[in-house]
């Protein structure tokens, strides 16, 4: 038995929404449908495991949060009776309620969560789907046949092939009948029965808001801290740009540095080269100076031995100038 007094209960019970918003009846006839069905079926399967539970959100599939519907009152045969926060599929082996019952009224027709129910307890798997409206005292019928659902017109009378419950209808009255031909119980009898219906289902009704009213609050907070998020991301991101772009500015300004030195030791060198070049045309220079200054010594040096040889020549009576 799932309990949600456990606190072993399942994480999944509380990621998933036990209310859909919408008041658990929208009409006394409404809510007195509701209960005697649900109520009526309870008595049928005690001891039994079947779980019976009236206006319970269905999710037939693991993850998705928004595939959902909550029938007025629905039949899980095989699965034991005991309190869910919802009817999470995978976590009754996967069983599907085999029969569900919708009692409708002006004020539900429009509602947003029984639109497509018929489609919906198509796809997933229903056997048996009942819609009653006691306000037009309209009653339809759809019964599985393959992978559809056949609708049954033009009987009065009608036996569930699952539950082996009656139906017995015509255009003045509608009535439900046990397998051993008992009338459904009248909600009045129940509630005299049972006291504690009207205020169980108002306590459930009141929980239920709580439920839906904190879930629309963690909503708020969700999107709030999900805004704070984002303004944080873009923030983060115009950072980012902005220390890139920094840093390709600091790159630009390496790359011209590393330009610039290469230029300056270019430079530095070609300096060096013309420093080299000029300081052996110095030495040249003063090579050329040293080999001109020796040729006028050796000149010299040959003018004065001119003049001796001349001397000598006067001397011997011998004009060296003829």
């Amino acid at each position: 038995m799932i309990s949600i007094n456990k606190q072993s209960l399942h994480p999944d019970y509380y990621k998933y929404p036990s209310s859909d918003g919408e008041p658990m009846a929208e009409s006394t006839l409404h809510f007195k449908w509701l209960v005697t069905i649900k109520e009526n079926l309870e008595t049928l399967t005690e001891g039994q495991d079947v779980f019976v539970a009236g206006d319970l959100l269905w999710y037939p599939v693991q993850g998705k949060v928004n595939i959902c519907k909550a029938p007025d009152v629905m039949v899980a045969i095989g699965r034991p009776k005991g309190d869910r926060l919802s009817y999470l599929q995978w976590h009754e082996e996967n069983v599907a309620p085999q029969v569900v019952f919708e009692i409708h009224s002006k004020s539900d027709r429009s509602r947003k969560h029984k639109e497509g129910v018929v489609e919906f307890y198509e796809q997933y798997g229903v056997e048996e789907f009942y819609s009653y409206d006691p306000e037009t005292n309209a009653f339809a019928i759809f019964i599985r046949q393959g992978n559809k659902f056949a609708r049954l017109e033009g009987l009065a009378k009608w036996i569930s092939p699952l539950l082996k419950i009656q139906f017995e209808w015509s255009e003045e009255w509608f009535s439900i009948y046990h397998p051993d031909g008992e009338r459904f119980e009248r909600f009045e009898v129940l509630a005299k029965r049972n006291k504690y219906l009207i205020g169980k289902y108002e306590e459930e009704k009141r929980l239920r808001k709580q439920d839906r009213e904190r879930l629309l609050e963690a909503e708020r907070e969700a999107e709030t801290a999900k805004a704070k998020a984002n303004e944080a991301a873009q923030k983060a991101e115009a950072a980012e740009r902005k220390a890139l772009a920094e840093a390709r500015k600091n790159e630009a300004a390496a790359l011209n540095a590393a330009e610039m030195k290469k230029k300056a030791e270019a430079e530095a060198q070609r300096a060096e080269a013309e420093a080299q070049r000029a300081e052996a045309e110095a030495q040249r220079a003063e090579a050329e100076a040293l080999r001109a200054k020796a040729a006028e010594q050796h000149a010299a040096q040959s003018e004065q031995q001119v003049k001796l040889l001349k001397a000598k020549l006067r001397e011997l009576g011998i004009n060296p100038d003829l």
